[in-house]
């Protein structure tokens, strides 16, 4: 994937102009029609302020254009919802905004817009290392934001899944202590693989801010579709690290057979979960792990687009 050339030596005054304005104008609506307390709306545009301000590391180019500003619209939603859950932790009255649909819309539609203003970059040909960076903080944030109000508000994720919500920032804080301590940092070699285990906590965490989804529901599903994920992280984490080699013959092997293995899995996989949704029309309380099955075959059968590798230094988005 190439980068625009970065045109604008000013001081940023187009992102910021833009960024102050679509920040204020989502937040104020999450709080005169969403519900958002006042004091969540504040919260959430000072965590919007600081995303847009850590993405602007990298120059951002002029003009701004269409794709990067659909980032920040949903950056901005998604840090309405950051606002509304750590609201909630000081007071009871604000979790009232977590309640319902709103939460499951709201972070369902920021994650198609993920979709949306990558096509829209790579269709006019401004995709940039900003909008790359900013992209990848909006989904950072959508994630830990929408984890965290589906285990402590809504009940219907389990705790342990708050590891694979907020995997990035634990990624990037392991990666933070490596550099610190003076380790050389190497850079992710690409993997379709990385993109789509994210798009799927993305569909996960989405489905299960619903307000019909039972909290037995999920465990099946987080562990078919988590427990990878977090895999993934502890495998980038020593690869980017120098402690694992992708290239090594012993990597190659594991990824030979993976490749044999992945077809009958994840038939049995779908095997699996037509027959225990069976089971659970019969009246046996084991639906939800069909649920897990389809999830997971599903994971191993779908093709990933290929995906640029990160920075050194930088978590997998």
């Amino acid at each position: 994937m190439g980068w625009v050339t970065v045109t604008d030596s000013g001081d940023g005054n187009e992102l910021w102009r833009f960024a102050t304005a679509a920040g204020g104008a989502v937040c104020m609506a999450a709080i005169l029609f969403a519900g958002l307390p006042l004091g969540g709306g504040f919260l959430g545009f000072a965590v919007f302020s600081g995303v847009v301000a850590f993405a602007a590391r990298e120059p951002a180019p002029r003009p701004l254009g269409l794709a990067n500003r659909l980032t920040l619209v949903r950056l901005a939603a998604l840090a309405a919802l950051a606002g509304g859950g750590l609201a909630a932790t000081f007071s009871s009255e604000a979790g009232l905004a977590l309640t319902g649909w709103m939460p499951c819309l709201i972070y369902a539609a920021a994650a198609l817009g993920d979709y949306a203003d990558g096509a829209i970059a790579r269709r006019t040909g401004t995709t940039s290392a900003f909008g790359a960076r900013l992209d990848a903080e909006a989904d950072a944030l959508g994630l830990a934001a929408a984890s965290g109000i589906a285990v402590f508000a809504s009940g219907t994720l389990p705790a342990w899944y708050l590891l694979a919500g907020f995997g990035r920032y634990l990624f990037g804080a392991a990666l933070f202590v490596e550099r610190r301590l003076g380790r050389r940092l190497v850079e992710l070699p690409a993997s379709p693989f990385r993109r789509r285990l994210a798009g799927f906590q993305m569909g996960l965490v989405a489905v299960c801010l619903a307000p019909f989804i039972e909290p037995e529901w999920a465990p099946p599903a987080t562990l078919a579709l988590g427990l990878p994920f977090l895999v993934g992280f502890a495998r980038d984490y020593l690869i980017g690290t120098g402690r694992l080699d992708p290239e090594s013959a012993g990597s190659r092997r594991l990824t030979r057979l993976f490749g044999r293995l992945r077809r009958p899995v994840s038939r049995v996989a779908a095997v699996a979960a037509v027959a225990l949704g069976i089971l659970k029309l019969a009246g046996l309380a084991v639906g939800s792990w069909g649920l897990a099955a389809f999830f997971f075959g599903w994971l191993l059968a779908a093709r990933g687009e290929t995906h640029v590798s990160a920075e050194p230094g930088e978590a997998p988005g």
